[in-house]
């Protein structure tokens, strides 16, 4: 849940790596050449013997040189902000507008608020309409045939008397010789049916046992997945401004490689004029012009990586391809501050009271504990009400069957069991337990990992902040070591192994500067997010 996709967190480690790969390039060159054996000082050019240190330090060579001065520094030139250049709050706040994975998260909310509304239907009455024409075959002697129904007005047996209106004529009577009528009647078939029905059904044991808890557990996992996304909406931030920073430690180490090139490069005239002057030797020139070499394979290998950086960073804001990119705040100035005052059990404690993956997992688990409640349901046989009006040509209702449009109701209660039912419910609940108790392992899980998160963001903290001290005053010694190496080589008393050695060691002490102030702010980033302090007020 906590998370950015896992080809740009291969990338993030892959830079983060690459001072390390960097020092141990630059560190090649110098362990690759020997110390040079102690002897006499080198032979001068033309000369019978050795040349007198004391008039050597008196030559014309010598009293032009001079201890090379501290000009502008290139890193903090690379590293400083630019106008109009990106914050790290602008990099988050592009990657949370444009990242897939938050557009992913986001559909999955409205599946799951699509569900909401389905249960949110279940509580209405189920109401059916239907309309239906049926044509029925011819049926050889379908019909009862006709004849006439006989009418009496007084009960009892029929018998026979004289007619009222001609008593000389025997008529049929009844019992108290009233008249007795025929009426004619039939029994036509009718051979095409046409009915409108209407149905209303309530499902009364639902209500109280599955319906309530659908829509509660629906609700629950529509928290939950808003959580998710806004989980992963601050996953996102935190992983984008920690490509911002890789991508500014690249530039870094950019940086400090062409700067290493160019003092190597000046080194090489140092020599060659030290080898004028017969104070050094052919060998010394080859050896800093390897450095030269090695420092300009350093170089492509660190623009490489800056390439990839950059290309990692427009990926996640989705920079257009002719955007720019430029920094927006002076990484070298970041304040290491005075530390964390909170202890680490009190920073895990606002991480476990305030990261939202928690509280996703919380509505997750009240989700499924409704699930098993619904699956409990099926154990008990269903109770419904219901009412039918129809209205049909012919109505079966009515007899005798007339080819005329009539309508007719019915309502009631139907109880159904389903003996099967009962036995498929109790996997149905077992499986539904076995989720919540998987959901309750999970939330177990990922407190102790949360926990390590905020241990480990902590201590990258507090060592950032005690690297950012020591390695300005290593690369202050390393530099001011550099700068006495030059002029002891121009003078003859120190060798290029000496040079090459002094020249690696200020690049490691710039490495270490720009590692040590990028991975306060990477920490700073990132015990932020495991303390859940990026969380918004009104989430919190």
């Amino acid at each position: 849940m906590t998370r950015i996709g896992a080809g740009i967190r291969a990338s993030i480690s892959l830079l983060s790596l690459s001072a390390g790969a960097l020092a141990a390039l630059l560190a090649a060159p110098a362990v690759a050449q020997p110390q040079p054996a102690a002897g006499p000082p080198p032979v001068a050019k033309d000369a019978k013997e050795a040349p007198d240190p004391a008039r050597t330090a008196a030559s014309p060579v010598s009293t032009e040189v001079a201890l090379p001065q501290k000009g502008p520094d290139p890193l903090a030139a690379a590293l400083t902000a630019q106008p109009g250049g990106l914050t790290p709050d602008d990099v988050a706040r592009r990657a949370m507008q444009t990242r897939r994975s938050i557009r992913a998260k986001q559909a999955d909310l409205r599946a799951a608020q699509a569900r909401v509304d389905q249960a949110l239907v279940n509580y209405f009455p189920r109401v059916t309409a239907t309309a239906s024409y049926t044509r029925l075959s011819e049926v050889p002697n379908a019909g009862l045939g006709s004849g006439a129904i006989v009418g009496a007005q007084n009960e009892g047996l029929l018998g026979t008397g004289p007619c009222i209106q001609n008593p000389a004529a025997t008529c049929v009577v009844d019992s108290k010789g009233g008249p007795v009528g025929a009426f004619q009647f039939s029994f036509p078939t009718v051979n095409n049916s046409f009915s409108l029905v209407a149905q209303l059904a309530v499902p009364i044991s639902d209500y109280v046992l599955r319906i309530s808890q659908g829509y509660a557990a629906a609700s629950h996992a529509a928290s939950a997945k808003e959580l998710e996304l806004q989980a992963e909406t601050l996953q996102v931030g935190s992983d984008a401004k920690i490509a911002y920073f890789n991508w500014a430690r690249a530039k870094g180490q950019a940086a400090v490689a062409a700067q290493s090139v160019d003092q190597a490069k000046a080194h090489v005239e140092d020599a060659k004029i030290a080898q004028a002057a017969g104070i050094a030797s052919r060998a010394d020139v080859l050896r800093i012009e390897a450095q030269v070499a090695g420092a300009e394979q350093v170089l492509a290998e660190v623009q490489a990586f800056e390439s990839i950086a950059s290309e990692q960073l427009r990926i996640v804001i989705q920079a257009q391809p002719n955007e720019q990119l430029s920094l927006g705040i002076d990484i070298l100035g970041s304040d290491p501050g005075n530390g964390v005052t909170e202890a680490l059990d009190g920073l895990q404690r606002q991480a476990l009271q305030r990261r939202l993956e928690i509280r996703a997992l919380d509505e997750t688990q009240h989700s499924l504990k409704n699930a098993v409640s619904i699956a409990r349901a099926g154990y008990y046989p269903r109770l419904d009400a219901f009412a039918q009006y129809t209205y049909a040509n012919p109505n079966q209702r009515i007899f005798p069957t007339a080819a005329e449009w009539n309508g007719t109701w019915e309502a009631g209660l139907r109880m159904t069991w389903t003996i099967n039912d009962t036995f498929s419910s109790m996997g149905s609940v077992a499986e539904a337990k076995a989720r919540a108790e998987m959901i309750a392992e999970q939330k177990a899980a990922l407190m102790e990992g949360l926990r390590m998160e905020v241990a480990s963001a902590l201590a990258d903290l507090q060592k950032a902040r005690a690297s950012i001290e020591a390695a300005e005053r290593g690369l202050a010694a390393a530099e001011e070591s550099l700068r006495v190496r030059q002029l002891l080589f121009k003078t003859g008393r120190a060798t290029s192994l000496d040079l090459v050695d002094a020249e690696t060691e200020a690049t490691r002490a710039r490495l270490r500067r720009v590692d040590a102030h990028v991975g306060l702010l990477v920490a700073q980033t990132r015990l932020a997010h495991a303390t859940g302090r990026d969380v918004p007020q009104a989430q919190k």
